[in-house]
């Protein structure tokens, strides 16, 4: 999968010529490489300008150095989600089987090389966060993985490697030069080897795919890293995806471990007081209707709802999106199991954490999903499910207690601040919600549509073992043994659910639905269509897969509106 190309026997210049370009818009497409003949200098597509090819390489240089400059200026969200291969079981302290890891930080370039200030959780907090997460001795590193955010940190230059071009190829709607990178040979203790596509009119990196020597590394691993024109001119570091056969039996190529690294968060100045504490946010509480009653509900100057300070330090520290169009179709699905239930209660909105654990809970009137969860619900109906649990929550009056919310606002710092959630609530009130959530169900639109929501609760079970740390709740009761027990009933049935069927997906993929901007946290619903499966093979619930972002430029709005705020 990470082979690298032989590089072709010819002066990589000979290969080296611009198109003019008319509009693109296919992934991935190949042109066919110009004749070895061709001339040395040819003109730039989207200049008319000419450039040779060592002009060329010096330019993606001077940019990969300007972008390390500027990233020091930042310290976005990094979060890496593992997925291991095979059963042994792997324990640290007692508590980390070896199906999945998970790695949550802040990251810091202002140093001469990547570091990380992890948040905790309430578990991993009390045994030492940094410890948990930055020297985890076996087997997985952030650090290391997060390694693959640079080609090279501060020594990518033609004096450490040698650049060898390739062919043209179109990534979304951005026209790129692949070139083949190598280490030279007096640079043994510098390490990255593969490839990087480079765009074709300001000379930035959007794509590099290899691995690094262990010169560079202590742990290097295969990986395929993105990204996104997020600010200006400038693509700044978005995904990783990382990937690794087992070390102990190469000849095999059987899978050791697959990664989805994220980073977002870049533009946290500009969603609250980005210190140690965080200040309230300009957020609109249009979702009140002024015309209900209640005290701890109604719009003005000075009364909001107590867990609003949840989620504007949440929003603050780059853990909870923006209020936005995904928050509005989520309370699309809850108005129906409002209206259809003759419910009217005042204030009931959703928000949506950028997490990837399953998470679902509420506080207050605020129902919280992660985004993870919402990326591997098959459909609305299933969606339906884990709102009306949610929803019978605050029917039922269950609630924490309101001290605790006023003491989210005390001084800690932000990598504290899920230690400091919880949302747990008993059993008795956990089996009261599930009761209820039937109730709520029955009389909904999705009455007759258990079915996928029992192919779902089936799902969750059988992958509970592989990935226990994706399934557990981490300030909340875990998801798939409390949210939708109800629903194994129906999954139970004399007649479950044919599981058989191609277009019956009992779960997505993890990534498969929501989209974050790294730059301002907003995040949407993929538009585009799903795949037909060929084979059930093709089914994969819960687990990683690569990224294939669709590329594209910054209209003039936007690089206006973003150029402004820095």
């Amino acid at each position: 999968m990470f082979a690298l190309r032989t590089f072709f026997s010819w002066p990589s210049w000979a290969l080296f010529i611009f198109f003019v370009a008319g509009s693109v818009t296919g992934q991935d497409s190949t042109p066919a490489a110009p004749p070895p003949d061709a001339a040395q200098t040819a003109p730039l597509a989207s200049t008319g300008k000419r450039i040779a090819f060592d002009d060329f390489v010096d330019s993606v240089v001077r940019q990969e150095r300007r972008l390390t400059d500027l990233m020091r200026s930042f310290k976005p969200i990094i979060e890496t989600y593992i997925q291991e291969e095979g059963s042994e079981l792997r324990f640290q302290k007692g508590i980390t089987p070896n199906g999945d890891d998970y790695f949550l930080s802040r990251l810091n370039l202002s140093g001469n090389s990547p570091s990380i200030v992890p948040f905790a959780d309430e578990e991993t907090w009390n045994q030492g966060a940094e410890e948990y997460f930055v020297h985890d001795p076996l087997p997985f590193s952030q650090i290391a993985i997060a390694q693959a955010l640079f080609p090279d940190w501060g020594h990518f230059d033609r004096q450490n490697y040698t650049f060898e071009f390739v062919r043209w190829e179109v990534l979304g709607e951005v026209r790129c030069a692949a070139l083949d990178v190598t280490p030279r040979g007096n640079s043994k203790k510098r390490g990255f080897v593969g490839r990087i596509w480079v765009e074709d009119r300001d000379y930035g990196i959007v794509r590099f795919k290899g691995t690094f020597t262990k010169g560079l590394a202590r742990r290097a691993f295969h990986f395929d890293s993105w990204r996104l024109n997020t600010l200006g001119s400038w693509w700044m570091p978005a995904y990783i995806y990382t990937e690794e056969s087992k070390p102990s039996d190469l000849s095999s190529h059987k899978l050791w471990f697959k990664a989805q690294t994220r980073v977002w968060g870049y533009d946290l100045q500009n969603t609250g007081n980005h210190q140690e504490n965080a200040k309230r946010l300009p957020d609109d509480p249009a979702w009140v209707n002024p015309n209900r009653q209640g005290t701890a509900y109604t719009v003005d100057e000075t009364t909001y709802p107590q867990e609003d300070i949840v989620v504007e330090r949440s929003q603050a520290a780059g853990l909870m999106a923006p209020d936005g169009d995904v928050d509005r179709i989520l309370e699309t699905v809850l108005n129906n199991l409002l209206v259809t239930n003759n419910l009217d209660i005042a204030g009931l909105r959703c928000r949506v954490l950028l997490t990837t654990p399953l998470q679902s809970f509420v506080m207050g009137r605020t129902i919280v999903l992660s985004r993870g969860l919402l990326d591997v619900l098959p459909d609305e109906a299933t969606l339906a499910a884990v709102l009306a649990h949610e929803l019978a929550h605050v029917v039922l009056g269950h609630a924490v207690r309101s001290e605790y919310l006023t003491s989210f606002s005390w001084s800690f710092p932000d990598s504290q601040i899920f230690a400091a959630l919880d949302f747990h609530f008993g059993r008795t009130e956990e089996a009261d919600a599930n009761k209820k959530a039937m109730e709520l169900l029955w009389k909904s639109p999705y009455k007759d549509q258990f079915a996928s929501a029992g192919l779902f609760v089936k799902a969750l079970d059988a992958s509970s073992g592989r990935f226990p740390i994706l399934l557990h709740g981490r300030f909340s009761n875990d998801f798939g043994r409390s949210h939708l027990v109800a629903m194994q009933a129906r999954a139970d049935s004399p007649m479950p659910p044919k599981t058989d069927r191609l277009d019956r997906l009992s779960a997505l993929p993890i990534g498969s639905r929501i989209v974050v901007d790294p730059w301002s946290d907003r995040i949407e619903i993929l538009k585009s269509k799903p795949v037909p499966l060929l084979s059930k093979a093709e089914k994969i619930p819960f687990e990683v897969t690569p990224f294939y972002p669709h590329l594209k430029r910054l209209d003039a709005p936007e690089k206006s509106q973003r150029g402004a705020q820095q």
